[in-house]
């Protein structure tokens, strides 16, 4: 069967919210073998919304309608879904009395009552009430009208979408769904050694190539779990250095993982990166338990200050260099006891750079046991993207340490390593 997904709100038109939902019912209708011909966003206008769905009930086996179903003025697709199949809009008892036992709407009865005014014929989905939404028939097609409000969509998506769908075509199979994450892994190159696969295992499989700067996200789909384990298996062999995650997990979430099964923790300097580093490891929920703190010494002064980066030191080689992104992720280590230590120093852009050191030359530092390295890297893009990869290289250094030891340092964007022991 093949669907389209339609999603009505000016709010998503304008990117006031995001919208969750769509990613939602996608992976779970194709999780479920179903195909998704369309994902239509549309205003809260009677006109489109009664104009889209005659054109698209013609052109696929079921429809998805999400959005608009509330009490306001701007919630029309009701008024739109009776206007395209000349219906007309019935009070439904049930849901008038749910309305009118709910706290939520004490004091806006009059106003709320709207919401159970449905197109003549609509069967409602949420067996208590709770929640609006229903089930209409147009020429023998199913069209689910869902609530915009992201729990209550994927409530009645799953208890009563799905299976509604898969008793209407019971020769629908499961598949299997992978999502492989890659750091520093160009698409092109997966690509390449992908073709080369036998085309036994490529025909069984569905691929998609999706870049989420920095990462690259790799989907599979198959019929067969086993030919998903393969594949991936013979993609190890090949890429494992670069494979962050088979769990969909990104890399500061990776981190987070690693660190909390070790019961270590990690601190960090940032000079170009201004604080995105530490941010990153923060943006996950829990890393209280390994993040120590991060310290933001964009001057020079202030990594002599706070830092203990020796004055000698910037006078000899310059702020952007290895010595100091050394003694960077040194004096944060000794300064906090952390068990590892990464810094940043670098040429952001647009402004700035040597000849020596040309913007986008970053220099990230790595303090660990009785060692620190540092690692010369030559990043492309404007002034955000070298932030970003900056902040994700280092991270990226610390998980490859972590999980293979010290001899895979190797990077597209390196130009360079030292290192020293104390």
């Amino acid at each position: 069967m093949i669907g389209a997904l339609i999603f009505i709100g000016d709010e998503l038109i304008c990117g006031a919210i995001d919208n969750t939902n769509s990613v939602f019912a996608g992976k779970v209708l194709t999780s479920y073998g179903f195909e998704i011909g369309e994902i239509i966003t549309l205003p809260d206008k009677v006109e489109i919304i009664s104009e889209y769905l005659k054109r698209l009930i013609e052109r696929y086996d079921f429809l998805i309608i999400s959005g608009g179903l509330g009490p306001t003025d701007d919630d029309l697709t009701n008024l739109a879904t009776a206007k395209a199949f000349n219906l007309e809009l019935k009070e439904n008892k049930d849901f008038l009395c749910a309305i009118y036992s709910a706290k939520e709407y004490e004091k806006s009865q009059e106003i709320a009552k709207k919401m159970a005014l449905l197109p003549e014929g609509a069967i409602p989905l949420s067996k208590d009430f709770s929640s609006a939404g229903y089930l209409l028939e147009i020429k023998n097609k199913p069209l689910f009208f869902l609530p915009g409000v992201p729990h209550q969509f994927e409530n009645l998506f799953q208890t009563e979408v799905i299976p509604r769908l898969l008793k209407l075509n019971p020769k629908t199979r499961k598949r299997f769904i992978k999502t492989l994450r890659f750091f520093d892994l160009n698409e092109t190159d997966l690509n390449q050694v992908i073709n080369n696969f036998p085309e036994n295992l490529l025909s069984s499989l569905k691929i998609g190539y999706y870049p989420i700067f920095p990462e690259l996200k790799l989907i599979l789909q198959g019929e067969k779990e086993k030919d998903l384990e393969f594949f991936i298996n013979e993609l190890k062999k090949h890429f494992l250095l670069y494979l962050i995650s088979e769990k969909d997990e990104g890399l500061p979430q990776v981190i987070g993982e690693l660190l909390k099964k070790r019961r270590e923790k990690i601190a960090t300097a940032e000079s170009c990166t201004g604080g995105l580093l530490a941010g990153f490891i923060t943006s996950i929920s829990g890393s209280s338990l390994y993040f120590d703190r991060g310290f933001v010494t964009y001057s020079p002064e202030s990594k002599v200050e706070i830092l203990g980066v020796k004055k000698e030191t910037i006078e000899n080689f310059d702020v952007v260099s290895y010595e100091v992104a050394m003694e960077m992720a040194e004096g944060v280590r000794k300064k906090t006891g952390a068990d590892y230590a990464l810094s940043v120093t670098g040429f952001a852009g647009p402004t700035g750079g040597t000849p020596k050191n040309p913007v986008g030359t970053v220099y990230i530092g790595f303090s660990y046991k009785n060692k620190t390295k540092a690692f010369r890297f030559s990043f492309l893009g404007n002034r955000r993207q070298i932030q970003i990869l900056a902040s994700y290289t280092a991270l990226d250094i610390l998980r490859r340490y972590l999980l293979y030891g010290e001899s895979l340092f190797s990077y597209r964007f390196a130009t360079g390593i030292k290192e020293r022991t104390f």
